[in-house]
């Protein structure tokens, strides 16, 4: 009976030092988080797990280390995992909901934070959280909107959800509760000059589309006011409504360059790139000597399809018209660099530095090309150029720093490459310990 007896003893006493240990090592983990060592914190939690494998709080914890480390679906299985254990714990949920948005889980993110705040309606940051990812994830804006009034309800002078929910208002035709929300985030906080300024533009916005909207009830077929109305909308961002008295305009006349391009420029930013190129065509059959339309139709087929050839030819065009418009000449540079043809591209950068010979952005294009040429001396001349306008152009040092080791200069690169870390190139760090602590 006494050894049975010393057995139970021991036993018990066995398992509270366990769980005792347990804590230890979650707490030093949750110390070592709190330092930003998260390593050394995902160590203590594998082994504060390993002791006790029903630790809810050691599992949350290292959920949250594991989405520090950018490991998200670690992230997810612990917190999973912890969910299982702590089932009412609204902040495992909030938390593997914003985990899931990392990994663009969106429907498992919207799940997640509905049941954060099934388990915790009084939490305004679940309802702001949740109220974002209606608004630029789903383009649910009355959802949205619906959330961002449970926040504020809930935190009355949160300037951020004030300010977002304007945005929303503006989406579905709210200007004035719009403007009213602008003018709260920035009670609310007044160091942030975006609040003031969007406030300041939305009632420009608001007076504006009043007389506008006037003038189109007087006469549905202005097409003038179409366009400038399409125009004010573009400002804050109703694209689709833009497109709309765009539409309207070429309808009601037919022969105008104008609505077809700007019509095009806002189904790019909608991401219609074909139907962009159609009216780019368009618009160059009404006006073939506008050399803003050659220009953005190359510059579409540049960034999309990738037609470096037909970007290059529209970009001509342009600049037929234009000779010295130095935004053409440069997109001409850029698109002759990514085909290869780099002669003609030194040549155009250097037409533009003959008709601004203080453009910086000039010179470096110049030099990288250079760089790319094979001509180290040139480049370095041209990055020199950047210097000397512009003395702390940390980039320049960089890129003057690399040429330079190219041709062996060695400590003169080293030189450049700490002056491109001690103005603010953080990347240089790595290569100078690879070219110049050795």
């Amino acid at each position: 009976m006494l050894k049975k007896t010393l057995f139970v003893l021991c036993f018990f006493t066995l398992q509270t030092l366990l769980a005792q240990t347990a804590e230890e090592y979650f707490y030093r983990a949750i110390d070592n988080a709190g330092w930003s060592n998260y390593i050394g914190a995902l160590r203590d939690f594998n082994r504060a797990i390993e002791l006790d494998s029903t630790f809810a709080d050691a599992y949350y914890n290292r959920g949250d280390t594991k989405n520090k480390l950018g490991d998200y679906n670690g992230a997810i299985r612990d917190y999973t995992k912890a969910a299982e254990l702590k089932a009412f714990d609204a902040d495992i949920f909030f938390d593997r909901a914003l985990v899931h948005i990392n990994l663009r889980n969106f429907s498992n993110a919207f799940d997640d934070f509905n049941r954060a705040i099934e388990l915790n309606p009084a939490s305004d940051r679940a309802y702001y959280t949740r109220a974002v990812m209606k608004q630029y994830v789903l383009e649910d804006y009355i959802g949205a909107i619906e959330d961002y009034d449970n926040a504020i309800l809930l935190s009355p002078k949160d300037a951020d959800a004030h300010y977002n929910r304007a945005l929303a208002k503006i989406k579905v035709g709210k200007y004035d509760e719009a403007f009213e929300d602008f003018n709260k985030a920035f009670e609310f906080n007044q160091y942030n000059d975006e609040y003031f300024f969007s406030a300041k533009s939305l009632k420009v916005f608001i007076d504006t589309l009043k007389i506008l909207n006037a003038a189109i009830e007087a006469n549905p077929k202005d097409a003038a006011a179409l366009t400038s109305r399409g125009k004010q909308k573009i400002k804050v961002e109703l694209f689709n409504s833009a497109i709309d008295d765009f539409t309207k305009a070429i309808e009601n006349n037919p022969n105008d360059a104008t609505p077809f391009l700007l019509r095009a420029n806002v189904k790019i930013m909608t991401g219609a790139f074909a139907d962009a190129v159609d009216d780019y065509n368009m618009a160059i059959a009404k006006a073939p000597n506008n050399p803003e339309i050659f220009y953005r139709r190359g510059a579409l087929k540049h960034h999309f399809p990738k037609d470096y050839a037909g970007a290059i030819n529209d970009y001509k065009k342009a600049l037929d018209v234009d000779p010295k418009n130095i935004l053409y000449i440069l997109a001409s540079g850029d698109a002759k660099t990514i085909s290869n043809r780099y002669p003609e591209a030194i040549l155009d950068y250097s037409k533009a530095i003959e008709i601004d010979s203080s453009n910086i952005t000039c010179y470096l294009k110049r030099g990288d090309v250079k760089t790319l040429s094979y001509d180290f001396m040139g480049a370095i001349e041209d990055y020199t150029k950047v210097i000397e306008f512009s003395p702390r152009e940390a980039i320049a040092y960089y890129k003057r720093g690399l040429a330079k080791h190219r041709i062996d200069m060695i400590k003169e690169a080293c030189q450049d490459l700490s002056l491109a870390g001690e103005y603010g190139y953080a990347e240089v760090y790595k290569i100078i310990d690879s070219y110049c602590n050795k």
